[in-house]
């Protein structure tokens, strides 16, 4: 366990969050999961209403979960997941490192679809093909099927021995699904019934899908909130 920093008020923690270094790399240069966490829970903390803590708040990186939030008023458990394509993610590590062009067509993706080989990546990398577009609200709904399926896929862990549970238990979503622009406040009307039906909330009391410029968070009616901008690294 490591502590990531130590806040006595609202005040402390936004300054000490902006004194983090934030960098992610590119996947091609070393990025690891370290990097992904850090970067959202600082951006987390950030957008969260801190009138809904308490102080002294004490932030601790440790494992199952990844984060601790230490206050008088009760500790909480946060744990991160990413939801991007793995065959994207490939992608892009190929892309980093030349392959393609620089500018390139969305991709389609499918939750928990095989992986392809890195022959077949590089090969729909070079053709770059366009596909099917989103009509209606069909990104919104595939957003909302790729979010609800992240989401189940830490239930294991989440209720596995040895992961700690705490008095309240978050889960932190880093969105990276490739999508078009998206309308959050309709697609998080889609994925709300989803975990309901899936009774994500029996396993973590609330949920927070963040992409870069926003986080919603999923608990009863959805709550959208801006990021805040951290400074250099953020």
């Amino acid at each position: 366990m490591k502590q990531i920093l130590h806040a006595t008020t609202a005040e402390h923690l936004r300054a000490e969050l902006s004194h983090l270094d934030l960098h992610v790399p590119e996947r091609a240069d070393g990025r690891d999961s370290s990097h992904a966490e850090r970067y959202c829970i600082a951006h987390f903390l950030a957008a969260f209403p801190t009138s809904r803590l308490s102080f002294p708040t004490t932030l601790i990186h440790r494992d199952r979960p990844d984060f601790e939030l230490s206050m008088p008023g009760g500790s909480i458990g946060v744990e991160h997941t990413e939801a991007v394509p793995e065959n994207v993610a490939r992608a892009q590590f190929l892309r980093e490192k030349g392959a393609g062009p620089d500018v390139f067509f969305t991709p389609h993706a499918t939750p928990g679809e095989p992986r392809k080989t890195a022959a077949e990546l590089r090969q729909e990398i070079e053709v770059d093909e366009p596909g099917d577009g989103w009509g209606n609200d069909s990104a919104e709904n595939e957003w909302a099927v790729a979010i609800a399926h992240f989401v189940k896929e830490k239930y294991s862990k989440a209720t596995a021995d040895g992961f700690l549970r705490y008095p309240e238990n978050w889960l932190l979503v880093y969105d990276n699904w490739p999508l078009p622009n998206v309308d959050s406040t309709k697609a998080a009307r889609f994925l709300y019934p989803l975990l309901k039906d899936e009774q994500a909330f029996e396993v973590f009391d609330a949920v927070f899908v963040m992409d870069s410029s926003q986080m919603c968070e999923l608990r009863d009616s959805p709550i959208i909130y801006p990021l805040a901008d951290l400074g250099a690294g953020s």
